[in-house]
Parts: C-alpha cells; structure tokens; sequence
C-alpha cells in the first residue's frame, strides 16, 4: 500500500526531501481468522520530518496499522500481505522552523470484528426436521362427520347424589360419507370420564345419513361440583372426529354433584348403641351386656314387648339401672351435627312383666363446653300404657350435639326394665330434585 501523507505547517518555507530514504514497515500480524471488520479504520501514520537550510532532509517513517489494510475473506483466511510499503512525505517548506511536526492519525472508534464464514450454514430447526407431531391423523372432514341431535337422558346440569349411577344416552347422525363402523371407538378426549367406558365400540355400522344412540354407564363423583367429560369417535385409522362442520367439537356430559337433603332417619340409636359410652353409679358397662347384671345393662332387641301386650317387630334398647335405690343407667352417643327440622322421635315404656317399674326417661344433651342440659323427661309407670316421644331439634342446629339417653328408677330399681322402642333422629325435606329422561 502506498499512501502520501499531507503536513502542513505554520511555516511557508519550501524544502525538497531526499526521496532515497526507504521508510521502516512494522507491520501487525493478520489474525488467522477471517474478519470482516465494520469500519476500515485509518492506520496510524507517524511522520519525523528535521528540515534543514541545505533544503536535503531524512525523514523517520514509522508505519503502524491498527488493523491490516486490506482483508480479503476466504474459504481459507490466508492474507498475503504486501512486502514492501512506500510512503512519500511532501517536500516540507523552505525556512527554519521552530519544532519537529508529528501527524498522528487516530480512528475516531475502536473498531469492531466481525466473524463472518464463507457459507453461512442453514439452521434446520428440530420440528422441520422431525416432522410436525400431532396427537392424532387429521381426519377426512368429508367422510367422517357428526350430527349432534340430542340428549336422550341426563340433560345439561342434571343432578345427582354423590355416588349415583347414571346411563347417559347420546344421539348422533352420521352426516359424512364414509360408514361408522363397529371398530369405530368413543373415546374420552377431555373433561372427566366419572366411571365411563373409554373407546366403547359402536353398537353397530352407522351409514351415512342414519343416527345412532350412543348408551354408557356413569358414577357420579363422591364430592359436590360441577363435572364434565367431552367424548368423540375415533375411527378405524385413529382419526378423532366429532360435531360441526370442521368436526372438531365434541359430545358431553354435563352434571352436578349435590347431596339431596335428607329424609327419614339420619341417625338410628339402635343401630349406633355400642358406639355410645354406656355407664351406672358402678361404672363404665359394656354394650349388650349380660342379662340380670346389678351394675345395670342395656340390650338391642329387633323384636321388644312393651307394657301394653303388644309385640313390635322395631329395633330397640331395653336399658336396665343399677340395681340399687335410686339406680341409673346412661348413654352418652357420639356428636351428630343437627340441622333446622331435625326431630327425636322415639316409643317408651316398661317391658311387659314388669308390673313394680317405675322410672324417669330423659333426653339431654351435651355441646362443647362439655356441660350437659336436659331437654326432655317423662316418668313411666307400669299402666299398660306406652308414651310417644316427638322433639324439634331445631334449637340445636348448626350444633355438634352429643345426646345422651337417661333412665333413673324413682325407687328401688329391682324390677325397672325400660324399653326405648325405635329411638332415631328423623329429618324432613323434600326429595332429590334430580330431573332425568326416561331412557327409551
């Protein structure tokens, strides 16, 4: 590379350099790399000019690229530099001049490298090379198509008691053209499947135009909510298809859990006697313990003879005191929840035979604060007479209650053998409103 620096000094003298000086190149060592700089930035030039009055001067060139002149990119980076450079310095002006001028050219930045190859490769990306993955075939809109028509049982937010079996009945009209075949599946493709029967066959060929009833068996969950499953048929060569014209919309079952209000009996004194603390003036009894006991006793009876000569074919509790003055015999049940219209309802009396009983049946209860209240009692007299026990509970809901079942003998308690026929928690309401079509 040639290049002809221009200087300019305050001077206007004339001087003609001896042009027989070879300049001194020092030349920076090209990167192996094939760089494409963005900026070709202008190399530092240093120029000692000693003038004299003999106009005949040695001037001391020193050449220092920052970056090589000229970068050729290649396959194979392999400058060639130039190996020799001339540079010729303008005669300086005649005269005397003061001081040794210096000319330094300096870039206005600092350049940036750029690695850039000869080829720039092609990134593939993994999904063009893998192909597109999709969970099923995209299906034949053409051939296979449904035609929803109608729920035939269990319409949209019917609802059902926890645990509830169910038959849903879907019909569909084949509105492609291509037959529905019996490998043709149902299949589950969102939602909740609530005990249904995924990739149930068709129960028969459907052809084009014809319509079908698509029958499976549901449970209804065990919590309280909102469910649903979304279905569709899957054909022969695992193409999903469903309703629509792009047939891509599925077929559902929409329901809602709720636990109905209940009727009757929710809480049966009988059925739950030995899972009550049973106790007299002696101490804690088993449940049905032996017959005759003096500690007292209580028995579950499924047939019972109250004083009135009858026989009733009902659970009940014979509840027999401690045999001493005075003696007694209590229950304390488990904690029952109480809700608005609940009622005890119950049938006391002596057992027929025990012509000297005489005793008070009493109905407290217990909260929290553990102290008991009483809330009924009446005293039972061998009359051949029986007493109807019907109490609202409705005081008490919202509450845990712990109820507990008291007979004291209002003398000596030889021969007090009481009988609490049926004693139960009854509650009223109306039934469930679960509204179905009948399945034809």
């Amino acid at each position: 590379m040639s290049r002809t620096p221009t200087i300019t000094p305050s001077s206007t003298a004339t001087t003609t350099p001896s042009r027989t000086a070879a300049p001194t190149l020092t030349r920076t060592p090209v990167p192996s790399a094939t760089l494409e700089p963005t900026r070709t930035p202008r190399p530092t030039i240093t120029v000692s000019l000693t003038p004299t009055q003999t106009a005949s001067f040695t001037p001391t060139l020193t050449f220092t690229p920052s970056l090589p002149p000229t970068i050729t990119p290649t396959r194979t980076p392999t400058p060639t530099p130039s190996a020799t450079s001339t540079a010729t310095a303008m005669p300086p002006p005649t005269g005397t001049m003061s001081r040794t001028p210096t000319a330094t050219l300096t870039p206005s930045h600092t350049p940036t490298l750029t690695f850039t190859p000869s080829r720039t490769p092609t990134r593939t990306p993994t999904q063009a090379a893998t192909g597109t993955v999709t969970r099923t075939p995209t299906p034949n809109r053409g051939c296979d198509r449904i035609d929803f028509v109608a729920d035939v049982t269990v319409p949209r937010n019917s609802i059902f008691a926890p645990g509830a079996s169910f038959t849903k009945v879907w019909r569909l009209k084949n509105v492609g053209t291509c037959t529905w075949k019996t490998t043709y599946r149902v299949v589950l493709v969102s939602g909740d499947r609530m005990g249904g029967q995924n990739l149930m066959p068709l129960p028969a060929e459907v052809a084009p135009g014809q319509t079908v009833d698509l029958r499976m068996n549901f449970i209804a969950p065990a919590v309280e909510g909102t469910y649903q499953g979304n279905w569709q048929i899957r054909n022969d060569k695992s193409e999903i298809f469903g309703t629509t014209a792009t047939a891509n919309r599925p077929f559902s079952l929409f329901i809602r859990v709720k636990a109905p209000p209940l009727t009757g009996t929710v809480y049966d004194l009988v059925a739950n006697a030995c899972s009550a603390q049973w106790s007299s003036g002696a101490g804690t009894l088993n449940c049905q313990g032996a017959n005759l006991r003096r500690n007292g006793y209580v028995l579950r009876r499924s047939v019972s003879k109250p004083e009135n000569g009858a026989i009733v074919v009902k659970p009940s509790l014979l509840t027999v005191p401690q045999n001493t003055l005075h003696g007694y015999i209590r229950a304390l049940f488990p904690s029952f929840r109480v809700q608005k219209g609940d009622r005890f309802q119950a049938i006391v009396s002596c057992e027929v035979g025990a012509t000297s009983c005489g005793v008070l049946f009493r109905l407290d209860y217990q909260l929290a604060d553990g102290v008991v209240y009483e809330l009924w009692s009446v005293e039972e007299h061998y009359e051949r007479n029986t007493s109807t026990v019907d109490i609202d509970l409705s005081s008490l809901a919202g509450q845990d209650v712990n109820f507990v079942l008291t007979v004291l003998s209002l003398g000596p308690a030889s021969d007090n053998r009481a009988l609490w026929v049926e004693p139960r928690i009854v509650r009223s309401g109306s039934a469930s409103s679960v509204t179905l079509t009948s399945t034809p």
